[in-house]
């Protein structure tokens, strides 16, 4: 009696594994098998329902990233992040270049890193007054993927340093720059710090 009793149970027992193993197996397939999400653009709004981070494209048709203080970015679904002004941080791409921008409260960019047209790097600093430097390939007044001067500019003009390529008899060659503006210049927009 008590074999039979063992059989049974471990029948049942491997029954219901059986059981609950396809189930699972099930689940997983259906998961796998679940369409692509596509839609035009994602929000993520706060308790208030204020849209505060916005993935999609923007007015100018690129591709981004963005997120605003809360309030900032209006509610209207695809509109959001329209207006780069309001966005704080955004990350996207423009020409199928990525980029990368953080603005203050104003709306004025702080901090751009980008690549330009020919995939070569840049990154911008400012404050609030526009006053900032540069630091990156430096496109000539023709920008092609030839250009190579690496260069740190401080705005306004009052200080560069950098290397330029030269071509010299089919050779090519690198020199170090050094321009510094003794003159002064006005500060724009705001007193200096």
């Amino acid at each position: 009696m008590k074999t039979i009793t063992v059989v049974l149970i471990g029948l049942g027992a491997g029954f219901a594994g059986g059981i609950l193993a396809t189930g699972v197996m099930r689940t997983r397939e259906q998961l796998v098998e679940q369409p692509i999400l596509r839609t035009r653009s994602f929000e993520l709004i706060n308790e208030a329902g204020q849209t505060i981070s916005y993935w999609g494209i923007d007015k100018g048709q690129n591709a981004v990233l963005a997120f605003g203080k809360a309030g900032t970015l209006p509610d209207h679904p695809g509109i959001a992040a329209g207006d780069p002004r309001k966005q704080r941080l955004a990350v996207g791409l423009i020409d199928d270049n990525p980029f990368l921008i953080f603005r203050g409260p104003d709306g004025n960019s702080r901090v751009r890193l980008l690549l330009n047209l020919y995939e070569q790097p840049m990154l911008v600093m400012e404050d609030r007054f526009r006053r900032g430097l540069s630091l990156g390939v430096e496109q000539s007044d023709t920008p092609g993927p030839q250009d190579n001067n690496w260069t740190l500019i401080f705005y306004p003009e009052t200080a560069r340093i950098g290397l330029v390529t030269e071509k010299d008899r089919g050779e090519s060659y690198v020199r170090g720059v050094l321009y510094i503006n003794k003159e002064r210049i006005k500060s724009p927009d705001g007193p200096s710090r």
